[in-house]
């Protein structure tokens, strides 16, 4: 199959051009004007060929959270965020029972890098419970807790399955999982965190090398008396070793803000994610809970229920694509490469997914000017 007259999204520009499908993957990349073809032929007409977005955190959606670790709640999630332009995406935990926790990593491995009929299941984030209850969030209280080697054992048995934690550096032991993180393939990130830059110093010498939801659940500058010392935010902007993840729903993270990040990150260093939770896809006003947490979706994100706190969003990775370019005057370039090649980079990931390239799996997104989705197509299969 030839995809013909498409605005291509690189790495680093927007070029016309023309894309082959051969096999599941990307054949070839032509410009200029299409060549005749006996197969199949699309022509975009000028709209956006990007490759498919890559969601690095995400909960849940319509009603699903991955916490539930059932095919049926996984296929539902999957399903909602592949009509938003994900291609594939780590199913991501909350605090929890140590048991529900290993259960969500049981039900997802038959299914790692495989589609129950939406996006691809990379893996699993497990996000929490080893996190500072200065900085819970809308996670449960009550399953926060130290780390230890006892709980985090078993955890990583799973192996590459746990594509990522979000932990608090500050936390005893926290050094020790980063290391075991490290050692098994995993990003080890930090979030949820009260962290000064002393503490995450040597935790980002031990391997930490992403900040969870950047400028959400972490410490900012921190005064001791006359003193200031730089927090987890701070922290994450000035480290060019460190990526970032940023909700761009422009409620979590303010549009100035998002810009910031960007201005003040490498390219290739910020990574766009929806942090979606089950209230995606519902109707403002609806109800729903995060694991004893009581919350409701609000016009653009959701919110605990008395309205003290944000919990989760209720994105799309389209619509955080959208916002970066429409609120936050991102270049639309810079957008897509913060959602699809560097999260393909930390999955360490990129020889298969993340850019339009020869040899790579054909996970393409089709959208036009007003970002409206017109295809998606996984393995060169649409969708």
């Amino acid at each position: 199959m030839e995809i013909t007259n498409a605005q291509l999204i690189l790495p680093d520009q927007i070029r016309r051009g023309n894309l082959t499908i051969r096999d599941g993957r990307i054949h070839k990349i032509t410009f200029g004007k299409p060549r005749k073809t006996r197969g199949e032929t699309i022509d975009l007409r000028g709209d956006f060929l990007s490759p498919g977005f890559i969601d690095l955190h995400i909960h849940g959606a319509m009603g699903r959270d991955t916490m539930e670790a059932t095919p049926e709640a996984f296929k539902e999630i999957t399903e909602f965020h592949l009509r938003g332009g994900t291609t594939s995406l780590t199913l991501t935990t909350l605090s929890a029972a140590q048991k529900d926790i290993l259960k969500v990593l049981e039900a997802a491995k038959p299914f790692r890098n495989k589609s129950l009929g939406g996006s691809r299941i990379v893996g699993v984030h497990v996000e929490g419970p080893f996190i500072s209850l200065e900085k819970v969030g809308a996670q449960n209280p009550e399953f926060v807790r130290n780390p230890s080697a006892r709980e985090w054992g078993p955890i990583l048995k799973y192996g590459k399955l746990v594509t990522q934690m979000t932990l608090a550096p500050e936390l005893p032991r926290a050094r020790a999982l980063i290391s075991a993180l490290k050692k098994n393939g995993s990003i080890p990130s930090g979030g949820h965190t009260n962290a000064d830059e002393k503490t995450l110093e040597p935790a980002l010498k031990a391997g930490m090398n992403q900040s969870t939801h950047t400028f959400n659940a972490m410490s900012s500058v921190i005064k001791r008396g006359a003193y200031r010392a730089a927090g987890m935010l701070e922290f994450s902007l000035a480290r060019d070793e460190m990526a970032s993840e940023l909700i761009s729903d422009g409620e979590h993270v303010p549009p100035v803000c998002m810009r910031m990040l960007f201005n003040a990150k490498p390219r290739d260093k910020v990574v766009i994610i929806t942090d979606a939770t089950k209230g995606a896809g519902l109707k403002p006003g609806t109800k729903f809970e995060l694991y004893g947490i009581k919350c409701r979706v609000t016009p653009v994100t959701a919110t605990v229920v008395d309205g003290t706190g944000l919990a989760g969003s209720t994105l799309t990775m389209i619509r955080a694509i959208q916002t970066a370019v429409e609120k936050a005057g991102i270049p639309l370039v810079d957008a897509v490469l913060a959602a699809t090649q560097n999260p393909a980079r930390q999955l360490k990931r990129t020889r298969d997914l993340g850019s339009l390239a020869p040899g790579k799996r054909a996970d393409l997104l089709r959208f036009n000017q007003k970002f409206k989705i017109k295809n998606v197509w996984l393995d060169g299969v649409a969708s």
